[in-house]
């Protein structure tokens, strides 16, 4: 009988573990758009500053909302339909995946993005690998 019990707990503590993984699996990601920047900079400056001392400035970025101002170097769809920007140097600027929600209702802003005009993004900092990862983004401004 109280094996019976051990085994009916063990089973309930599962279920609630993957209960809770699986909400925190799917949980949606925070809407970008509607977040406060930590930070606003230039995109050559913000590059410069992870090259001087990478890290400092991934100490000081890492995981904050990030508002860039730079020059649109690339727009390229990757094969799995996320819009990919590039900003200010396409082997060592920022690279930004747009996020797929707000893409998808702002197709016309993203068709009017032109290469070498200056564009506003805002995203999450997930730190510097040859070039300054931002993603989720938005463009907030397109000059």
């Amino acid at each position: 009988m109280k094996i019976k019990y051990i085994i009916l707990s063990i089973l309930f503590l599962i279920l609630v573990g993957a209960g809770v993984g699986l909400k925190m699996f799917f949980k949606p990601h925070d809407n970008i758009n509607k977040m406060d920047a930590s930070f606003k900079v230039e995109g050559a400056s913000f590059i410069n500053e992870f090259k001087k001392d990478e890290n400092a400035a991934t100490a000081k970025y890492s995981e904050k909302v990030i508002e860039i101002k730079g020059k649109l170097v690339a727009k390229n769809t990757l094969p799995n339909g996320t819009i990919l920007l590039i900003l200010e140097d396409e082997m060592e600027g920022i690279s930004s995946e747009l996020d797929a929600e707000w893409t998808k209702s702002n197709q016309p802003l993203i068709d009017g993005l032109k290469i070498g005009n200056l564009v506003t993004i805002k995203g999450v900092c997930k730190g510097f690998l040859m070039e300054v990862k931002v993603n989720p983004a938005v463009v907030v401004v397109n000059e």
